[in-house]
């Protein structure tokens, strides 16, 4: 449910949704981490499936010299100095293939450019406030001499440098000392007061390590780690080389995800306290997206968030409960049905619209009171109407329900599935009067490189497996 959709024409406090510089860099951050996701959950499986057909070849080719198997092992018939030759090639071949050692390079490059991507968000993120609040900009101080300043055509050119300069400074330092930083310059002081701080640093601690010490275990990784409050599950004794697993690179993606968003947002409301509208918007949508995504673990670690005293002030009344009830639906999908029910039954839905008890009753199950609330509510809600029936997620399973199929012909004359084939069909005649046009790859690379520039929110579909995933490989 977000707040500027159809899904939400009903509220008349809502605003237009105006591009704001921090949620450009929050949501270029994002989608750069979905894209390592994808990358991950897609390629990694189809790297080693190719890995074992090579693997294969490579044995049949040694195969095809075998006689027999002799007590002593298997012996070869090599008829001549060139078959003798091609026997040693192919197991030199065998040997210097190395398939698990290229998952492990793919794994470990996968999981350190998240923290590549993540130093660019707080540039971009600090680039966002600073150049949108110049008060700030005298904080900054840095020595320049007279022919420096000379090589400049404008005193903004000046500022833009210094900046610049201050925030290569800022990255510099290890996370911690980051954020120690923004808590003294913009008055916070529990910036890195949640639960997974621990995580966070043991994840940019484990990216140091297999970037400069080929993931050997370091006295200052675990220093570090004690210091800033990880609990270890399995403590790994100094010297022992640590790597990324699916399952690991998985949970590193909703840490990052979930850090890069309660710091943008936090530092929205402290620095452009004005923006509160916009900056709640921005946020319903966010979650809205990883919904759309079936991201169900990342959009309840956000909706978590979205939900703390501190995100909750300021924000209409609506706003708060599309937020209740989006997190219901991401905790109901990512497996913990019961928190979600428990947190829906912590509000009173009785003097709210139709459309919110048409969602409660679908995150209990009880297709038949949504049904009826599908009939009462007719084509057109205060909130829902057909395009959410086809696209909110909270309907997804609701959708295939008999309950469902029955009411949406009764209230829109027309049966769900013959809609959905109409729509399917329009979309393949559009694309067959525009088709799309052929792109090398030195043209796709200036153009993803102009979007990033832009900071503009690129477009992602729905991935296989639906959530974080974990792409095992065997």
């Amino acid at each position: 449910m977000t707040d500027h959709s159809v899904q939400l024409e009903g509220d008349k406090r809502e605003v237009a949704v105006v591009p704001k510089p921090i949620n450009m860099a929050l949501e270029t951050f994002l989608a750069a981490i979905d894209i390592i996701r994808r990358t991950a959950n897609y390629v990694v499986p189809k790297t080693a499936s190719w890995a074992r057909e090579e693997l294969d070849k490579k044995y049949a080719r040694i195969e095809k010299f075998e006689k027999h198997a002799s007590e002593d092992g298997t012996s070869f018939t090599l008829a001549s100095a060139h078959e003798t030759a091609e026997l040693l090639a192919a197991v030199s071949d065998i040997h210097e293939f190395r398939p698990v050692q290229m998952l492990e390079t793919l794994d470990r490059s996968l999981f350190t450019q998240m923290f590549a991507e993540f130093d660019s968000f707080t540039g971009a993120l600090l680039t966002a406030i600073y150049t949108n609040k110049a008060d700030l900009l005298k904080g900054v101080s840095r020595e320049v001499s007279l022919s420096e300043l000379l090589e400049f055509d404008s005193l903004e050119a000046v500022k833009l440098n210094m900046l610049e300069k201050e925030i290569e400074n800022f990255r510099r330092d290890s996370y911690s000392e980051q954020f120690a930083t923004l808590e003294k310059k913009f008055g916070f002081k529990t910036l890195k007061d949640f639960p997974e701080w621990g995580e966070f640093i043991e994840l940019s601690q484990r990216r140091n390590l297999l970037t400069h010490n080929g993931g050997r275990v370091s006295e200052q990784y675990l220093l570090v780690c004690d210091r800033e409050g990880y609990a270890f599950k399995n403590r790994p004794s100094l010297g022992e080389i640590l790597g990324v697993n699916g399952e690991y690179r998985s949970r590193a993606i909703v840490v990052l995800s979930k850090v890069g968003f309660m710091l943008a947002h936090t530092l929205w409301r402290k620095v452009f306290p004005h923006e509160v509208d916009v900056q709640a918007e921005a946020m319903n949508q966010t979650i809205y997206s990883m919904l759309e995504k079936k991201r169900w673990s990342t959009a309840a670690e956000l909706s978590g968030f979205s939900l703390s005293e501190p995100m909750r002030k300021g924000v209409s009344e609506i706003r708060l409960r599309a937020r209740i009830v989006n997190c219901a639906i991401a905790l109901k999908f990512s497996g913990k049905h019961a928190d979600a029910i428990r947190l829906i039954e912590n509000f009173d839905w009785t003097a709210t619209y139709r459309d919110f008890k048409l969602a409660v009753a679908v995150l209990n199950d009880d297709f038949t009171a949504a049904a009826q609330f599908m009939r009462e509510i007719g084509k057109t809600g205060e909130m829902v109407n057909e395009v959410a029936y086809h696209q909110w997620p909270l309907f997804h399973k609701f959708r295939e329900s008999e309950e469902f199929q029955n009411s949406y012909q009764e209230v829109y004359g027309v049966s769900f599935r013959s809609k959905v084939a109409a729509d399917v069909a329009e979309a393949r005649i559009l694309q067959d009067q525009h088709p799309s046009q052929q792109v090398d790859a030195s043209e796709d690379t200036k153009i993803a490189a102009k979007t990033r520039r832009t900071r503009k929110k690129g477009v992602s579909s729905t991935s296989k497996g639906g959530d974080e995933g974990v792409a095992q490989v065997v």
